[in-house]
């Protein structure tokens, strides 16, 4: 087979036939219609109606999609206050490691439009149009107006590229910028104009080398960008002699603009190897491979090479679960198309797009939880080539030509298409609308719970102080209602309802409010203090709490103050007796806010004085107590001992606050 020195000559058409104007007007509707996908309801919050309607009344209505935050968009957020506070790098250590590209063009969205949910994700939902477009100019620039307006169109309309343009996340950021990367790359390479000097080729190589270094710092699956464009040159080299002579010094510009660009992040994660966190918990497969032992990377590369139309990525956090790609009749054609491409490697295009399909799939293949089509995101440019190539290679054969008018094939390809375009809209629509923001484990995830409590709060004129319960009352609970909340009027407290519960201080107030996930339920001592105000909203509990409830009638009544700053007021206990297990509910009031972190101690003593079991916690972080609050932390040993002690300490300093007679604890039983 002779070498081919430059693309073929472009597909003849089968369809969308006109003048540019006419491409101008499809371009125009991919584009909107593309919008209306990633821009459509991306608020991240409820309606208000929600609220006054019984519960779970949402469900015969569409989800919001994605129905919360989840956790990792919410230390975007944090990342991002950071930079306009000035704190600036070239990459973020927080979150298990950040690049820091997405962040700063998010940071600056931020500061535009407003720091909210919706400033947040915005940035995302305009890359992902972006995207599309970009999938456009490449399809044009390879093969045809025609081929690049149905690639886009499918690319549209995909769950996959509409599901992370609606995310805070910053790897859709990738796919774009290689994206771009590829078609100036080809635009120097191959341009369509005659006559293009070797100053125009280097220009045009040299912005591709910027922004494919640039990809390296939009998320870490960017780093097998470089892998693409070395295969590839390689490729060049052996097989297109003559090309890679003429386009030496254009390519030899390509790589040192992207060596200069992606120095900086190389040289920071060099000097801080421990920078990256994730890298170590994910990389199984990769250190089984420098082992010697090839069969994670073999299991990963068949499961990948199914996603698309057997068996999708299996965690519901980036899919439907085990949802392929494309439906039956797309996945056929795209399978076909890489046939194609495989059958054609010697056509430089056909090449560059295995290259790009196998490099793209790199990411996954040497981490766990394969196929992940976050860590195959790369592959979005280039991924709805396959199948429009494929069947507009097919309806132009010669022979089928030969035996079909060419009104017949034309109304075939645009049918086959169009069906498949529409049932993959379809699919998006209710996947992304009605079966994925349903499951529990999503809702669990974007924390849907809390961000419904926040549309409750908004719709209330009630400023009475709060409660929330959350998983993480410590870290990202705070930030996430303070991204969620409309209003600033509300004093909050946060706890762990697992174990712990805070009556926040109502001086002036008939009543105040404490809020918990339905799927985090209260422990049954805990629950028994605060049951009789309970009142079930479906994703999540109220309780509007009586100010006469703060006063607790604890079972052991006590008047202890611990370092004049907390007021031990009691405790109920159970168990405790002939090495039963024992539990012991502790009520506390604020008399000082401590201003550092605090945590409440149970010991078991033996009689000798020794320890011999403990519990250590508290589920109620210190720096959102204010005076008057009433704290409810439940404490626990596997059985009871002769003696039991309660205290409180300073996790930090390892210090105890000591009680008005200079003791470090008090007795609760023994001794």
């Amino acid at each position: 087979m002779k070498p081919l020195e430059a693309p073929q000559p472009a597909l003849r058409s089968t369809t969308l036939k006109g003048a540019p104007l006419g491409r101008l007007a499809a371009l125009t509707a991919i584009l909107l219609l593309a919008s209306l996908l990633r821009f459509g309801g991306l608020q991240a919050r409820p309606d208000a109606w929600m609220h006054s309607c019984p519960p779970k009344c949402a469900d015969r209505a569409l989800l919001n999609s994605p129905p919360g935050l989840e956790h990792d968009e919410v230390a975007h957020w944090l990342i991002n206050r950071d930079i306009l506070a000035g704190n600036h790098s070239i990459y973020f250590a927080e979150a298990y490691g950040h690049e820091a590209l997405y962040h700063y063009i998010q940071a600056g969205f931020g500061g535009l439009v407003g720091d909210h949910a919706l400033g947040l994700r915005l940035p995302s939902a305009y890359l992902g149009v972006l995207l599309v477009a970009v999938s456009y100019a490449l399809g044009r620039q390879m093969f045809s107006h025609r081929i690049g307006l149905w690639a886009a169109a499918f690319l549209a309309v995909l769950f996959w590229p509409v599901f992370f343009s609606r995310l805070a996340l910053r790897a859709i950021s990738l796919p774009v910028l290689s994206g771009l990367a590829a078609w100036l790359w080809w635009r120097g390479m191959w341009p369509r104009r005659a006559g293009t000097g070797a100053g125009s080729r280097s220009l045009w190589l040299g912005t591709a080398g910027i922004l494919a270094g640039l990809s390296l710092h939009t998320y870490m699956a960017g780093r097998a960008v470089p892998i693409i464009f070395a295969v590839y040159t390689v490729y060049l080299f052996l097989f297109h002699r003559r090309t890679f002579i003429r386009s030496r010094a254009a390519i030899i510009a390509f790589w040192i603009t992207l060596v200069l660009v992606a120095l900086p992040l190389v040289a920071f994660l060099v000097a801080n190897p421990t920078a990256e966190i994730r890298i170590g918990e994910v990389d199984a497969p990769l250190r089984a491979l420098f082992a010697g032992d090839l069969r994670p990377v073999l299991a990963n590369t068949f499961k990948i090479a199914g996603m698309f139309g057997l068996e999708g990525d299996p965690l519901w956090r980036q899919n439907i679960s085990g949802r392929p790609v494309f439906n039956p009749l797309t996945a056929l054609l795209f399978y076909a198309g890489v046939g194609l491409s495989i059958w054609r490697w010697r056509d430089t295009r056909h090449a560059f797009l295995l290259c790009w399909l196998l490099g793209s799939a790199i990411p996954s293949i040497v981490t766990i939880d394969a196929p992940s089509s976050i860590r195959i995101i790369n592959l979005l440019p280039v991924l709805t080539l396959f199948p429009v190539l494929f069947i507009h290679t097919f309806a132009n054969l010669s022979t089928i030509r030969e035996k079909f008018s060419t009104e017949l094939v034309t109304g075939l390809v645009n049918g086959l298409l169009t069906i498949g375009l529409v049932v993959a809209a379809w699919t998006t629509l209710t996947g992304l609308w009605r079966v994925w923001p349903a499951n529990d484990e999503v809702r669990f995830v974007w924390q849907a719970a809390l961000t419904d409590a926040a549309g409750y709060l908004d719709s209330r004129s009630e400023t009475a102080p709060v409660a929330i319960g959350g998983w993480t009352p410590e870290t990202m609970d705070p930030p996430t209602m303070e991204l969620s909340l409309k209003r600033d009027d509300l004093s909050i407290r946060y706890f762990d309802p697992s174990q712990s519960l805070i009556l926040p201080a109502g001086a002036g107030y008939d009543s105040v409010r404490v809020i918990r996930p339905a799927i985090l339920p209260f422990p049954p001592s805990l629950s028994d203090v605060i049951a009789p105000w309970e009142e079930d909203l479906g994703e999540f509990v109220v309780y509007n709490v009586p100010a006469a409830a703060h006063s607790p009638r604890p079972q052991h009544a006590s008047d202890d103050i611990f370092g004049e700053q907390l007021r031990f007021l009691g405790y109920d206990q159970t168990g405790c007796f002939a090495e039963e297990p024992c539990e012991v509910v502790t009520y506390w009031q604020v008399i000082q806010p401590p201003g550092r972190p605090l945590r409440f101690f149970l010991h078991a003593n033996s009689d000798g004085g020794e320890i011999v079991a403990q519990d250590d916690r508290l589920g109620a972080p210190t720096e959102h107590w204010q005076p008057g609050d009433i704290v409810v932390q439940l404490l626990s040993l596997p059985e009871s001992a002769a003696a039991l002690r309660l205290g409180v300490y300073d996790p930090e300093q390892e210090s105890r606050l000591l009680t008005e007679d200079g003791q470090g604890f008090i007795v609760l039983m023994g001794e």
